[in-house]
């Protein structure tokens, strides 16, 4: 069997799992980007005050993340969303939405928790710009976010 082979068998067997990452990295990716601008106007209004910076930055990335993946999520997978007479199969959306969740549910938790802990710890230790430390949460909690949403995700069996 030639390599192309095994890849191409790999992302068949894989394929809705591989979307699922994708849209999280690219959901992660402009949340990242768009936290360095929070953060940092954050930090300018408030100098000294960690607390209020990280827990803007905390609920800046939740709002953009979850707007931006559940955006990308149902649009990716619209097709698995239409029956064979090519009605919008609502059941299966909100059925879907509850697992997904749910399924999501301990990432959601892990990845706040993750973020605004060490948000806080960087700017009350260390002496970097906002910037990188926003950059430097937001690669750490998304680690963590992503391992544990493939893990919940499995175990749950979205995909089959």
């Amino acid at each position: 069997m030639s390599f192309q082979c095994l890849i191409a068998s790999f992302y068949n067997r894989y394929k809705e799992l591989i979307r699922f990452n994708r849209n999280i990295i690219v959901s992660a990716i402009i949340t990242a980007i768009s936290d360095i601008f929070v953060v940092t106007l954050a930090s300018t209004f408030h100098p000294n005050n960690y607390l209020l910076v990280s827990l803007l930055s905390l609920f800046a990335d939740f709002a953009i993340y979850n707007f931006i993946f559940i955006v990308l999520f149902f649009k990716g997978n619209r097709d698995r969303y239409i029956d064979k007479n090519g009605n919008r199969n609502t059941q299966m959306i909100k059925s879907d939405s509850l697992r997904l969740l749910t399924a999501l549910g301990l990432s959601e938790i892990a990845y706040p928790s993750t973020k605004f802990v060490s948000t806080y710890a960087m700017f009350s230790y260390n002496k970097i710009e906002p910037s990188q430390i926003s950059l430097i949460t937001t690669v750490i909690a998304w680690i963590l976010y992503l391992v544990t949403a493939n893990i919940m995700i499995k175990k749950a069996k979205f995909f089959g």
